[in-house]
């Protein structure tokens, strides 16, 4: 049986941060592989833990992408469910000119 330091349970999503703005004054948006349990995984994976999330993203190419993400950052990736009745959550974010952040999410339902 494989040991694990840490197993998270948790979203896995995808972040549309403002990368610039275009002449009409829209948000020109990066996709981004989010999800604090994710994030967290990843980082102690990077300092040697053992790690595996427990999870679901959509069947799509957005929780595709999430689920090699973390499978390349050396995550266990045998407890990601891979649902193709939902659409892997989306958050987008928005600053204001103090630079603190907003989200508002997609995801009914989501992943």
């Amino acid at each position: 049986m494989k040991h694990f330091d840490v197993v998270a349970l948790g979203e896995l999503l995808i972040d549309f941060a403002p990368l610039s703005v275009n002449e009409a004054g829209y948000p020109v948006l990066s996709a981004n592989p989010g999800g604090a349990p994710g994030n967290f995984l990843a980082a102690l994976t990077k300092y040697g833990c053992m790690t595996a999330m427990i999870g679901k993203v959509g069947d799509d190419a957005f929780g595709k992408a999430l689920v090699k993400t973390l499978g390349d950052a050396g995550i266990d990736i045998r407890g990601i469910l891979v649902d193709p009745d939902v659409f892997t959550t989306l958050a987008f974010v928005s600053l204001d000119a103090s630079g603190h952040r907003d989200f508002s999410f997609a995801r009914k339902p989501g992943a």
